[in-house]
């Protein structure tokens, strides 16, 4: 019976993912389609959405170049329309460009950038704006690993994923009495297109996917997870006087 109650929770749910034309994506797209949930989304290869959406209904798919604002906007406009609002918004596509930071090629920086972090933000931005409407919403942005343990080669990766995590920590704080719930997550070492030698599937990462994007009014925003464990990677600050000249006094002494 409890297994027939969960099935319902995303039935009349409308679920925004990004970047889902592959891996962890596409992964979640089939997740939510069994969900019986409404899926609006997007990607560059037209081709493979339909591969995704052939004989479903509730889904609307798009070919999206989530580097141009205005295609973002036009996307989340047209979601709307159909389906009148979005509850869960989902931040997964993502780009890698790997290279030692004295070779780092100008555009390849500014292009991980745009895809990683600045596409997420007009997102959020567009789609806070219906949340805010209603009263809910629920935002996942994929980080990884890759934002804490900063392996070589993976700076810029690194240092755009990491923003996510800042970002959902920022947000948090500035809709907290919204009932808009965001946080990040790691999907850990799932094997997809940008990383073919890792050993796990992407559905060890339903669990936490489906998890976040079902949270109760009182459950956690602007943390970061990894496999359901919900880990600090930002320390908390907030017994910190910064305005205070004569904390830091008494700390450097």
């Amino acid at each position: 019976m409890d297994s027939l109650v969960k099935k319902k929770i995303f039935e009349n749910r409308v679920v925004l993912i990004t970047g889902a034309s592959s891996g962890l994506g596409h992964r979640i797209a089939k997740e939510f389609i069994k969900e019986n949930a409404n899926i609006s989304i997007c990607a560059r290869r037209l081709s493979k959405l339909k591969k995704i959406c052939k004989n479903k209904k509730k889904v609307f798919f798009q070919k999206v170049d989530i580097s141009d604002e205005k295609a973002i906007k036009k996307f989340i406009k047209k979601t709307v329309k159909i389906f009148g609002k979005i509850d869960i918004l989902i931040n997964n596509a993502g780009l890698l460009r790997s290279a030692k930071i004295e070779n780092i090629d100008y555009k390849d920086l500014k292009k991980t950038f745009e895809v990683n972090l600045f596409a997420p933000v007009i997102f959020l931005r567009e789609t806070l704006k219906i949340m805010k409407k209603r009263n809910y919403g629920r935002i996942i942005n994929i980080s990884s690993g890759g934002s804490v343990n900063c392996a070589e080669t993976f700076s810029a990766y690194s240092a755009s994923k990491a923003a996510l995590n800042t970002l959902a920590k920022t947000l948090s704080r500035e809709v907290k009495n919204c009932n808009i719930k965001v946080n990040t997550m790691s999907p850990g070492p799932c094997k997809t297109e940008m990383f073919p030698r890792n050993p796990l599937s992407t559905l060890l990462s339903m669990p936490t996917v489906k998890y976040l994007s079902s949270l109760p009014r009182n459950g956690p925003s602007g943390k970061f997870f990894w496999f359901m464990h919900k880990i600090n990677i930002i320390p908390d600050l907030s017994h910190i006087n910064w305005s205070n000249p004569n904390y830091f006094k008494k700390i450097n002494k």
